[in-house]
């Protein structure tokens, strides 16, 4: 009988990370993925689940950039309570056969997927006047409560494209924790 050659790791990406084109038009860091954190996970043998990006599958490409603050209603926060259930859903299902969820990636600044940081301002603003702030974007605070309810704990971590070597030193120690 072939051995299997599952690794046991999982990291939970952000979308962007793998897929920069998802993104708001204009605000891609790369032409297609954040290949230091890519070869970071394929490195160290963990498997990928890419979240869905919920600004995408919300708004679709063409999209505007907006804050949390705007994206911070009932249905968004419903679109991405359904995401962080299929997330928990998939995480489980990976745990029957000893598969387990080591980190959530996300990346700071993200209205939706930012970990320690996320964006702020309302409409009126144009984004020079819009900001950052300390807090989590509306997916990740889902991803938190539907974990919880299933007392599931996974660390997160929240990138930023101009720190990427120190990330992936943090990263690091998340896989051996």
């Amino acid at each position: 009988m072939k051995k299997d050659k599952r690794s046991g790791k999982l990291a939970l990406v952000a979308h962007c990370i793998l897929n920069q084109n998802s993104r708001v038009l204009g605000l891609a860091e790369r032409s297609s993925v954040i290949t230091e954190i890519a070869g970071f996970l394929m490195h160290n043998k963990v498997g990928i689940i890419q979240m869905p990006c919920p600004e995408f599958t919300y708004a679709g490409i063409l999209r505007q950039p907006q804050t949390k603050d705007q994206y911070d209603n009932v249905t968004f926060r419903r679109h991405c309570r359904k995401i962080a259930k299929e997330i928990v859903d998939q995480i489980l299902e990976y745990a029957k056969c000893g598969i387990n969820a080591k980190m959530v990636v996300g990346v700071d600044g993200s209205p939706s997927c930012g970990v320690n940081e996320t964006s702020t301002g309302n409409p009126c603003n144009d984004m020079a006047e819009r900001g950052r702030v300390k807090g989590s974007g509306i997916l990740v605070e889902e991803l938190h409560l539907a974990l919880s309810k299933r007392k599931i704990s996974i660390p997160f971590y929240g990138i930023r494209y101009e720190r990427l070597p120190e990330d992936l030193v943090m990263m690091e120690k998340l896989l051996k924790d």
